[in-house]
């Protein structure tokens, strides 16, 4: 007796394979005429930067947000859309895909800049990776600002240290504007209370730099003056050297209120341009 399981099987199997060729394509023409619903574009900024928007990623694409409703699925390559954002440097990641109900999603990760470098003309931010991304008056990000001429041998990377130790410190961030690199290679604090920059030297033993710092601000300027000096350095271990503003500003009598300071003549070690001053020097 014949076994007709397998014929009917084989049939069907058939009959299946020949619905799927005719039903695939028949459904894929008819969702290439569709149009798309709409345009969902979602930036995954958990550190709420603003750096980059939806508004931005539509510019980016052409003004997307705007034509998109208009176009039939077809006309509209979600791969070179991808490869248009992957190409922009403000962005790490992009997927972009169509929903069940038709609307076309942009996701995007965003980078996360945190400092902004002016080296010269040239203008650019840096990631905590230290990639580069341009700057564009699009793209705007309130982040430390970074000034010097950088090369290879002293990239603008070798002051994230400081200004990650910056950063997680409400009262530094406050108190610090401009981080610069010296001529010299030199680390220079540029502080939001005017009249004086500080000499950092290099990005070691920034919390002990800082802790001296605070205790030249507690203990010496009230009693000297704000304006006495010009340059604070604390680029050597367990001090911290003062260059006068003018040799005019110093109080002799005041030597004797703060004791711990001794005058001493170091001109080399100064970034101050007045040659002729005196510095001061806590130990």
């Amino acid at each position: 007796m014949i076994n007709r399981y397998p014929i009917l099987a084989c049939v069907l199997a058939l009959l299946l394979v020949g619905y799927l060729c005719f039903a695939l394509p028949a459904t894929a023409t008819m969702a290439s005429n569709d149009t798309f619903a709409t345009c969902r574009i979602s930036v995954a900024d958990s550190l709420h930067t603003g750096f980059v928007t939806p508004l931005e990623v539509s510019q980016e694409c052409g003004d997307i947000m705007q034509w998109i409703t208009s176009r039939r699925r077809g006309e509209v390559s979600l791969n070179d859309l991808e490869q248009k954002l992957r190409a922009c440097d403000k962005i790490e990641h992009v997927n972009v895909f169509v929903l069940n109900n038709g609307a076309l999603a942009i996701d995007v990760v965003p980078m996360v800049p945190v400092a902004r470098v002016f080296d010269g003309p040239t203008s650019y931010y840096i990631n905590a990776g230290g990639k580069r991304i341009s700057a564009d008056p699009r793209f705007h990000v309130d982040v430390p600002v970074v000034v010097g001429h950088f090369t290879d041998e002293r990239p603008a990377t070798r002051l994230l240290p400081m200004l990650d130790y910056i950063a997680s410190r409400p009262e530094l961030d406050a108190l610090v504007s401009t981080v610069k690199q010296d001529s010299n290679g030199d680390i220079i604090v540029v502080p939001t209370i005017r009249g004086h920059v500080i000499n950092m030297g290099d990005t070691t033993r920034v919390a002990d730099k800082f802790a001296r710092v605070r205790t030249f601000y507690r203990r010496v300027l009230p009693v000297r003056g704000w304006e006495t000096y010009d340059t604070l350095s604390v680029k050597w271990r367990g001090q911290v050297v003062a260059t006068r503003r003018d040799k005019a500003l110093a109080n002799t009598s005041l030597n004797s209120v703060v004791e711990e300071y001794d005058d001493i003549d170091d001109h080399d070690t100064m970034i101050s341009p007045l040659h002729t001053a005196k510095a001061d020097s806590v130990k």
